[in-house]
């Protein structure tokens, strides 16, 4: 189990949106965020946080409402 970090993942409608579009799947954005946290680097956008799997990249807030949700605010492949 994690000792920090978010346990649970809410999504916004955009993010869900751009999942779809990039044809990414909730589930591997969702454990990019949960094994990824202790890897975030700050994100100077809209976003509190950014973590990159391969060319995905997620930006995220954590925490968001408790310390156990994060919520995905936007996502993009880097080309």
């Amino acid at each position: 189990m994690r000792a920090h970090g978010p346990l649970a993942v809410l999504w916004t409608d955009h993010a869900l949106v751009k999942a779809q579009l990039l044809a990414v799947t909730r589930l591997d954005v969702e454990d990019a965020i949960l094994d990824g946290h202790g890897r975030r680097t700050r994100n100077a956008r809209a976003a509190d946080w950014r973590v990159q799997v391969g060319r995905l990249v997620v930006a995220y807030n954590y925490p968001e409402g408790d310390e156990l949700t994060a919520l995905v605010v936007t996502l993009w492949r880097r080309g």
